[in-house]
């Protein structure tokens, strides 16, 4: 079995994305990767791996031989993005993804384990579990702080929607701490329990931040009734699930 070395040393969210990489490579390829990234995320990223332990280790240095899997890393996102853009002209990331991994395959020398967009949703089984939070709710608002794109009125926009969905008695639970709403930080809920806890919500609203990924997953893409992709530019689209929102604004309050 022949070993890879890679790294990414960006985001949480970009390590997400690469892990989905490497174990549905491993299931197609005789190989094991050695995957290095900034050790603050290990604990977390190390929930996703479970059940792949004897063919993804993460490690705390980078090998000279390691190869970058950053989207970004290559010089060209620019040209990617031109080959990206939706008919609303928002970036379409998971295109974007898609055309990397294959690339990257090309260069690790092993079978693309990715033909179309679709494979880009989530498809980890520690997903599938039960989250030990069993509480319902009507929506998760993902407001964690991104780090890769400028929102206007980020703080305000969620503010407001927040206020509106307990005004027509939503419930509601959100990734970062505001007011008295519950939050998933009040249970110590990891990324991969945050993905586990979006099978059970009606609706998802989110930014473009780490625990966006794992919700994307065939869970809940299965049994949610809508995901709204908060972003100033670049967006995340599975189906007519999905509906991309520049500004929470634009939702009516008919619609939530």
């Amino acid at each position: 079995m022949r070993t890879i070395h890679c790294h990414n040393i960006k985001h949480l969210g970009d390590c997400i994305e690469t892990l989905h990489f490497l174990i549905n490579a491993s299931n197609m390829n005789d190989v094991r990767f050695n995957f290095y990234c900034n050790p603050i995320y290990h604990n977390q990223l190390s929930e996703l791996i479970v059940h792949h332990t004897s063919v993804i280790e993460l490690t705390k240095t980078i090998q000279e031989s390691s190869i970058e899997t950053w989207v970004a890393g290559y010089g060209d996102y620019g040209e990617i993005n031109d080959q990206c853009i939706d008919d609303m002209g928002y970036t379409d990331q998971s295109k974007g993804f898609l055309i990397h991994w294959i690339r990257l395959s090309k260069m690790m020398n092993i079978i693309c384990p990715f033909i179309s967009k679709s494979d880009l949703i989530h498809n980890q089984s520690i997903l599938s579990e039960p989250c030990e939070l069993t509480t319902k709710y009507d929506y998760l608002f993902i407001n964690s702080l991104c780090l890769s794109l400028i929102y206007d009125n980020f703080e305000q926009e969620g503010l407001t929607i927040l206020d509106t969905l307990k005004r027509l008695g939503k419930t509601v639970i959100t990734t970062r701490k505001i007011l008295d709403f519950p939050c998933t930080l009040d249970y110590n809920l990891s990324v991969v329990k945050i993905g586990q806890l979006s099978k059970n919500v009606k609706t998802i609203i989110a930014a473009n931040t780490g625990p966006i990924h794992l919700c994307m997953n065939v869970w809940t893409l299965t049994n949610i009734e809508k995901f709204i992709n908060w972003t100033p530019s670049h967006n995340f689209n599975f189906g007519p699930k999905f509906r991309t929102v520049t500004s929470l604004s634009e939702l009516k309050e008919s619609e939530l």
